[in-house]
C-alpha cells in the first residue's frame, strides 16, 4: 500500500471519546464552522473548530459524544486556537458526518 504506517505510528495517535459541552458560532472562519468545547474526562476540556454546519445545528451537537484526535499541536484558525481534531466521514459534497461510538462511553476513553 502506498500510505502504509507502522503499528507504532498508529499507537502514537491518541483518539478519545468526548462530550460536546458548548457550541458557538464561528463567523471569522473562512469556511462555515462551529467552535466546540469538548469534555474528555480525565484528559480535560479542549476546544475545536469543526466544519459541521451543513448537517448539524448547535442544538444537535450539544451533549453529543464524539471521537477526536487530542494529541496534535494546537492549530490557529482565524481568531481561535483549535486543540483537537473532531473526526468524521467526508461525504461526496464535502459534508461531514461525525464519528461516534455505538454506545456511550466514559469521556476520555481511548479508541483502538
Amino acid at each position: 500500500m502506498e500510505n502504509t504506517i507502522s503499528w507504532a505510528d498508529f499507537e502514537k495517535v491518541e483518539i478519545l471519546t468526548g462530550t460536546v459541552i458548548a457550541v458557538d458560532a464561528f463567523p471569522e472562519a473562512r469556511k462555515p464552522a462551529y467552535k466546540l468545547t469538548i469534555d474528555f474526562g480525565p484528559k480535560g476540556i479542549k476546544q475545536s473548530s469543526a466544519q459541521l454546519t451543513r448537517l448539524y445545528q448547535p442544538d444537535d451537537l450539544l451533549g453529543m459524544q464524539i471521537v477526536s484526535v487530542v494529541n496534535f499541536p494546537p492549530k490557529q484558525i482565524a481568531t481561535f486556537k483549535s486543540e483537537c481534531l473532531v473526526l468524521g466521514a467526508i461525504g461526496t459534497d464535502g459534508e461531514v458526518t461525525l464519528l461516534q461510538t455505538e454506545r456511550k462511553t466514559e469521556n476520555g476513553s481511548r479508541i483502538a
